[in-house]
């Protein structure tokens, strides 16, 4: 039997060899688009091989992919047989949308009950006996099918609603959002749609759902368009002190969200208008400027935000092209550095409805984490900083064509075997390639649990040195690199690493002192973000990065701020829960936590505590580990 883990779900199964990729997603519950039925002539079962071994490319693949897609280790879900261990992703577009309504990393189901609801009725026809206005006349003919006693309409839907309503003989439908009507058509069956949008830092991406079958329809996605105004929070919020700055940074913001929600329309074959409600995910610096809310007190102690409860106004007040009497929800916020993205997590995560005592940590320059269970919930930001992230590493860069994503090193000779995104000549080193490398290089002995690069072994091999910045240890001659440099990890760079997985540690573990329990006690380690998807677990613990839990306690949830934004579009139940899960969590400011430093500093050395955990660290680590 080996094990297929599908990427960014992280959902995990068991085959036998011979097993196709398609196969396995099928019993996986994974929806991968297949229209042939598996017979490899439609080329749409598209997926790429992370790690593992399958088979060699068919004759069925050469002729639906390209080379480069090839070269890339893309491969047929249906032609791909299993022969070993396997990672694979799984791109969005290969998916059904059966499984995207099912809420990547989420482990409950939800009922589909949108707040945006279709109505059809038959109104009696107006005589001299019974002339009430048409809009009472539509009104209590709602009342009977939706219980609202009353009915808002925009002005200009008021224009339209005289003939309207007798073009159609006054056999009607109407779309609502609660009781506000929204659009007024012919009475025939209508589709209604919404996106959930997620604003990150650096990338954006919005999902369009059709909000009565709960099913993803388009995805668009595009890099932040404020990268250009500061590559971090802290840069963007002092570039937005002045109002008019402000004003231009929300423009562009919003202007981005009008894309992608365009781009997933066309995808789906609609239009931005037909979108009747949107939700909005990100964290509290993305929420406010989106808002055109002043941002600045963000950034000073005490970090207060303007508002934290959840906001839900008319798209035309943003400056969105949607449905202009439809909704923009925005998410809640917890604190100055905890967001609705993260609040999003923890509704996707059902942490506050579960029994289970749930860590649930999304990695970024602010780490945000919480732990807790139905009966209370504690939350804490921790200034990671850039370095998991690569924009603080000598050779780091984002998760781009060309960065190295995997590291290997052999024991005794120091061999580096690595993969880069896309296969192609390394450019740098990405987050999840950083967690590799420091760990691989503390379990071949290059560096002391200290993270002290060791020197001594300079003379046995050439890849250990003395370079311009102290000790450095080369990844990659230039001969091989893109940019024709040696691509090196320095003891500066293992530093920044230590700072950065020493304060996500740090705060855990003030998370664990505050809920009175002990790392025995967590019952699930769920991994957000896109950097949880991609990081090898295993090696983040290794480091100090994670508690030192069983492995089989730990999974990736891929974007489950995006799933959390999708699950309170389409779920009543799930917009209420976003109060519940306010009044039970509480804030931990770790700044002024009085043993934040002492932890901090104690949190430092690599590994933290208990290796015996991983035998695959056990089996290589030739270095002397000191008692702690």
């Amino acid at each position: 039997m080996y094990t297929i883990t599908f990427q960014p779900s992280g959902i995990k199964i068991k085959v036998e060899e011979g097993t196709t990729i398609l196969e396995a997603a099928n019993e996986a519950g994974i929806g991968i688009d297949a229209p042939c039925g598996g017979k490899g002539t439609c080329g749409k079962c598209k997926v790429y091989l992370n790690k593992g071994q399958l088979n060699d490319v068919s004759a069925a693949e050469r002729k639906n992919l390209t080379v480069d897609e090839i070269n890339a280790g893309c491969r047929l879900a249906c032609k791909a047989i299993v022969h070993g261990h396997c990672v694979i992703d799984v791109p969005e577009e290969s998916l059904l949308g059966e499984q995207k309504i099912l809420i990547e990393g989420a482990e409950t189901e939800i009922r589909i009950d949108p707040l945006v609801r279709y109505f059809s009725v038959v109104l009696p026809t107006p005589t001299l006996e019974d002339n009430k206005c048409d809009h009472h006349r539509l009104e209590d003919a709602i009342r009977k099918v939706s219980g609202y006693e009353s009915i808002d309409m925009d002005l200009s839907t008021l224009r339209e609603l005289p003939n309207l309503i007798r073009d159609n003989k006054y056999d009607i439908s109407i779309s609502m959002f609660r009781n506000r009507a929204m659009n007024i058509y012919k009475s025939q069956y209508r589709d209604l749609y919404g996106a959930a949008v997620d604003i990150g830092t650096t990338t954006m991406v919005a999902y369009i759902m059709n909000m009565t079958t709960g099913e993803i329809v388009g995805i668009g996605s595009m890099m932040n368009p404020q990268i250009p105004y500061g590559d971090d929070l802290m840069a963007r919020i002092s570039y937005s002190f002045q109002q008019d700055k402000l004003k231009r940074l929300q423009g562009v913001v919003v202007d981005g969200v009008n894309k992608i929600i365009s781009e997933g329309c066309n995808k789906a074959g609609i239009t931005i208008s037909d979108i009747s409600e949107v939700t909005i995910v990100g964290n509290t610096a993305m929420h406010h400027i989106f808002l055109g809310i002043y941002p600045k007190y963000l950034s000073l102690a005490p970090y207060c935000p303007a508002v934290q409860q959840a906001i839900d106004c008319r798209p035309s007040e943003i400056g969105l092209n949607t449905n202009p009497a439809g909704n923009c929800h925005v998410l809640p916020v917890v604190a100055g550095f905890v967001g609705a993205d993260h609040l999003a997590v923890i509704l996707s995560c059902d942490i506050h409805n579960r029994d289970e005592m749930t860590l649930a940590i999304d990695v970024g320059t602010n780490g945000e984490i919480v732990l807790g269970n139905k009966d209370g919930m504690i939350c804490c930001s921790a200034a990671a900083g850039p370095a998991l992230e690569g924009s603080c590493i000598t050779y780091g860069m984002r998760a781009a064509d060309g960065a190295i994503e995997r590291v290997n090193i052999k024991k005794g000779s120091l061999k580096v075997d690595y993969k880069t995104i896309n296969n192609s000549r390394p450019l740098g080193i990405c987050g999840s390639g950083i967690i590799d490398l420091v760990a691989e290089m503390l379990k071949t002995a290059v560096i002391d649990v200290t993270g002290r690069i060791r020197e001594e072994l300079e003379d046995g091999n050439e890849r250990i040195r003395e370079g311009d910045r102290g000790y450095e240890f080369v990844v990659e001659w230039a001969r091989k690199t893109k940019q024709k440099k040696d691509i090196v990890i320095t003891a500066n760079d293992l530093r920044e690493v230590q700072l950065a997985k020493a304060a996500m540690y740090a705060g855990t573990s003030i998370l664990m002192e505050k809920q009175g329990i002990t790392v025995k006690d967590i019952d699930r380690v769920m991994i957000a973000g896109a950097f949880g998807s991609y990081i090898d677990v295993e090696n983040a613990m290794t480091i100090g990065l994670f508690p030192e839990v069983p492995l089989e306690k730990v999974k990736s949830v891929g974007n489950a701020a995006g799933t959390g934004a999708r699950m309170s579009l389409i779920s009543k139940e799930k917009r209420d829960e976003e109060k519940e899960i306010l009044r039970k969590l509480k804030y931990v400011e770790l700044a002024t936590h009085s043993t934040f430093q002492d932890q901090f500093v104690d949190a430092m050395n690599m590994p933290h505590k208990d290796l015996s955990l991983f035998p695959r660290v056990m089996k290589n680590v030739s270095a002397p580990i000191p008692k702690q």
